[in-house]
């Protein structure tokens, strides 16, 4: 995803068959969310099931396996689906010190591959 004008790649869907998920550590990110906003967070305000995302992206072969659930819900109103916590305007994504693992562990198969050029060629 680390090309120019992608940034924000992993936390936006646009065109890609893409999606931003599991999430396996669901009660441990809402409680971190719901101190940092102060008010209790419930699930259905942050993730899509595997119902919701498989009628909302029928064409999306991602949002069609069980597996890549749940799934942080996206801005419908923004072409490029940004995650609900991604500020497209900022380029920043609005819960960092407290996104869920998935996200946090996250590794962009092109920085990755960058990386390991480096390594090599520093060999």
């Amino acid at each position: 995803m680390g090309f120019i004008g992608n940034h924000g790649g992993c936390c936006t869907i646009a065109d890609r068959d893409f999606i931003i998920g599991p999430h396996h550590d669901t009660s441990d990110f809402l409680d971190r969310l719901s101190e940092k906003l102060g008010r209790e967070i419930l699930f259905k305000e942050v993730f899509l099931t595997y119902e919701e995302g498989k009628n909302l992206f029928p064409n999306k072969s991602t949002f069609q396996d069980k597996n890549n659930f749940p799934a942080l819900k996206v801005d419908l109103s923004n072409p490029k689906l940004p995650c609900i916590f991604y500020n497209t305007h900022v380029r920043s994504c609005m819960i960092y010190d407290v996104r869920p693992e998935t996200c946090s562990s996250f590794e962009c198969n092109y920085l990755r591959d960058q990386t390991e050029t480096s390594n090599i060629s520093n060999k």
